[in-house]
């Protein structure tokens, strides 16, 4: 079979370290069988309709090319190709086969089968890429299976910011999830991040779903020569239970520390009536941020005096023990959370600041909450551009 080729302009990735990678080994003995023209597996929810039309997405709806919305070729035409740009000013290309996407569509499908989650990034040919990029490479891919051909601009794309869903299990078309693919990579194109859902008839799809479907629908090509008839749906948290925390490099960031309390009965009562009625990993999260920066007062010391259960009880700590309780509180929540250490630039000048992040859906937040200033996720009370950072910790050492 002839050799179709993809061309990507290499793009800058920042990686947190230990993440990991999906290798050979790492796909299980015994995966989901594709059978009866369709794609199916453990864990996905996939949809056609239009990916969700809310002020929130801000999406618009993408028309499917009338002639390739029902029944047709499913092969790529002979010779057709993607030209992948980047949004850099300059760099080197490389070039990645059709054989090559496929086989990471091959190893990601493997991966969260396995592991009931997705993986940090893919090495695509020699390169790293994150699963948003992945996301917009895989959609594009099954398009240009279908007969599709288009330029695709892949640089520096965010991670949903909240990923949510509520859909029922059943199959999707061909049609529909064509109509998909071509939706979601218009909105990644317009916001330059990942949709945290999508909307269908069964109801709406969440990111990892997503992710997990097309590298299905991908997969599928690569055994059969042809793309599925449907590809089935399942609630992505009814299977997998939305953890974000089976990742062996994250458990550092999870374990209780002599000044991060978050095994203490106290810290433990407290994260869980913060986050009652919480559904999400990321409202979690965000209600203990608020919490923490609503109810303890800035006070002015250097390092380490209280810990998590001091700040907790005087209601007032320094930037040291404030982001200690975030920790905790993050922590006794299930949720990896970890401190950096910088010189900050304040509007009263420059100064040596501690700060928590926490890990949501692949993505370490800001969660600096000496400020009501700052939201989860977004500092506002120092530069985050003029910023020295002078270390990453899952202990505060002082």
């Amino acid at each position: 079979m002839k050799k179709k080729w993809v061309v990507l302009m290499l793009f800058t990735l920042t990686l947190s370290t230990g993440m990991t990678s999906i290798a050979a080994a790492d796909q299980p003995a015994n995966q989901t069988v594709l059978a009866d023209q369709s794609s199916t597996g453990n864990h996905t929810e996939n949809t056609d309709k239009s990916i969700a039309q809310t002020n929130e997405e801000k999406l618009a709806a993408g028309e499917p090319t009338s002639a390739k919305a029902a029944a047709g070729s499913s092969t790529k035409a002979a010779g057709s190709s993607t030209t992948v740009k980047t949004t850099a000013s300059a760099g080197s290309t490389w070039t990645v086969t059709d054989s090559q996407i496929k086989d990471a569509a091959d190893r990601v499908k493997s991966f969260i089968e396995k592991n009931d989650r997705l993986p940090n990034y893919v090495t695509i040919g020699s390169k790293q890429v994150s699963m948003s990029q992945y996301l917009k490479l895989v959609n594009q891919e099954t398009l240009n299976l279908y007969g599709s051909s288009g330029s695709l601009t892949v640089g520096s794309v965010s991670g949903p910011t909240n990923p949510t869903e509520s859909v029922k299990s059943g199959n999707i078309q061909k049609s529909e999830y064509l109509k998909l693919a071509k939706n979601i990579l218009n909105f990644m194109n317009s916001n330059g991040r990942a949709p945290n859902y999508a909307s269908s008839s069964l109801g709406t799809i969440r990111y990892e779903s997503l992710v997990y479907a097309f590298s299905r629908v991908v997969a599928f090509h690569d055994d059969n020569s042809r793309l599925p008839n449907y590809v089935s749906v399942k609630s992505w948290t009814s299977q997998t239970g939305g953890s974000t925390t089976t990742d062996p490099s994250l458990q550092k960031y999870l374990v209780a520390t002599a000044n991060a309390q978050s095994t203490s009965s106290t810290i433990k009562n407290l994260a869980a009536s913060i986050t009652s009625g919480k559904t999400t990993t990321y409202a979690k999260a965000q209600a203990i941020f608020n919490w923490v920066r609503d109810h303890v007062s800035y006070s002015f010391y250097y390092n380490t005096q209280k810990g998590a259960l001091g700040a907790y009880s005087s209601r007032s700590a320094n930037c040291c023990d404030m982001a200690h309780l975030v920790v905790a509180l993050a922590r006794a929540a299930g949720i990896p959370a970890r401190y950096q250490h910088g010189t900050c630039t304040f509007s009263s000048g420059t100064y040596g600041h501690v700060w928590a992040q926490l890990y949501v859906s692949g993505k370490w937040y800001y969660a600096d909450a000496v400020s009501t200033r700052n939201s989860f996720g977004t500092i506002n009370n120092w530069n985050l551009n003029t910023y020295t950072l002078h270390g990453t910790y899952a202990s505060l050492p002082f």
